[in-house]
């Protein structure tokens, strides 16, 4: 899974290569999508989600299975999502139109920010493009848990996670949040194997996916990362960083500039306007007498810490901003619960409950696969409208 990630950025940080080159032509990245794929046996071995054959193992398969199928329904649908429209999808297509990569003011002034996940969005489909970052994610979800978990309840980890209301609703739009959490908990899986080089490089990539991430540095920063390999992770994002220095003279920008910034620190972890899973809310007791040792000690510290620097940060990106770390909560709660019915019983309802509200919300999309509805007769009814 290192391997991906990496070709990931190797690809992504290519063609912002060859858009400040000039040269960012049809050709040129379709010989570069070539290579990338002709590596693709060399990436990962996949984890076997379906090994566990008892009943309850094929029964939590199956709604894995039924809310990847849904979150696909919206994927494959006509973008929705305001930031996609705004820029994420906006920017790169510019700068493919232009054949290079420029400085974008005006409205546009988020394309200085890294832009590692964008870049793909040059290529068509992004919607599906940032859908495969959530499988991905569940992946490492599930290799993860494995390490304390039986098949069944890593199932139920990776359950867990996607039933967030905020994942299903990111699983189908272009915007970067699931390239950002797939990176998170990738680094967080190769810290508790201790191959801390591959870390700090994951965690790079994390952060020229989105700026945010800087603060998972101070989490790992407390978890005892090694200082030397901080160095690696800030280096990653620095062509990001300085393309976006010497156009506005701030690295960060629009950051610490005139951007407006929502410092509320009474926010309601249940309230959030993209909602998470109650579930982490309510193991929350079963926390202090549970002796966690070793990695899942580190789980526990991550958790908490992650938790803290969200409340930090802030929070107009309400659970899109804690997204990231739902992996890890997942994981945390799932080794929880795994002797507890009740609360094995809870989250597999409120499983069903995510799943049945993400059909509702994404059923508006199946009358324009099936060919009933027009592209255009769709967007007059669901985006242009909201407009008018």
């Amino acid at each position: 899974m290192f391997a991906l990630a990496v070709s990931i950025g190797i690809l992504s940080y290519t063609l912002m290569g060859l858009g400040l080159l000039g040269i960012l032509l049809n050709k040129a990245i379709l010989i570069v999508t070539l290579i990338f794929l002709s590596t693709s046996p060399l990436w990962f071995p996949s984890p076997n989600l379906g090994e566990g054959t008892k009943r309850r193992g094929i029964f939590l398969y199956a709604i894995l299975i039924i809310q990847i199928l849904v979150n696909l329904v919206g994927a494959l649908g006509p973008e929705l999502g305001f930031d996609a429209l705004w820029y994420h999808t906006t920017v790169p297509k510019i700068w493919l139109t232009n054949q290079k990569i420029t400085f974008l003011w005006g409205d546009l002034y988020y394309s200085g920010l890294p832009k590692l996940i964008d870049m793909l969005y040059v290529y068509p489909g992004s919607q599906l493009i940032h859908f495969s970052f959530g499988i991905l994610t569940l992946l490492v979800i599930y290799k993860m848990a494995r390490k304390y978990l039986n098949s069944t309840y890593s199932l139920l980890a990776c359950i867990i996670f996607y039933s967030n209301l905020v994942v299903g609703w990111q699983s189908i739009t272009a915007y970067i949040d699931l390239g950002r959490t797939f990176f998170e908990i990738l680094a967080l899986y190769l810290f508790v194997e201790k191959k801390y080089f591959q870390t700090a490089v994951i965690l790079g990539l994390a952060i020229s996916t989105k700026i945010l991430a800087l603060g998972s540095l101070v989490i790992f920063g407390f978890l005892g990362f090694p200082i030397i390999y901080f160095l690696i992770s800030i280096i990653i994002p620095l062509p990001w960083l300085l393309f976006n220095y010497l156009n506005t003279g701030n690295p960060v920008y629009p950051i610490f500039s005139s951007y407006p910034i929502d410092w509320n620190f009474s926010i309601n972890i249940l309230r959030l306007a993209d909602p998470i899973n109650p579930i982490y809310v309510m193991v929350t007791p079963l926390i202090p007498p549970l002796k966690l040792r070793g990695g899942q000690g580190v789980i526990l510290i991550y958790c908490i810490l992650s938790f803290v620097i969200w409340f930090l940060t802030p929070h107009s990106g309400g659970g899109r901003f804690l997204m990231p770390y739902l992996p890890a909560w997942s994981i945390l709660t799932a080794i929880l619960i795994q002797k507890n019915k009740f609360f094995i019983t809870m989250a597999i309802v409120l499983a069903i409950v995510s799943l049945g509200y993400r059909g509702i919300a994404n059923a508006k999309y199946i009358p324009y696969l099936l060919g009933v509805q027009t592209k255009q007769e769709f967007l007059n009814k669901y985006l242009y409208d909201r407009f008018r």
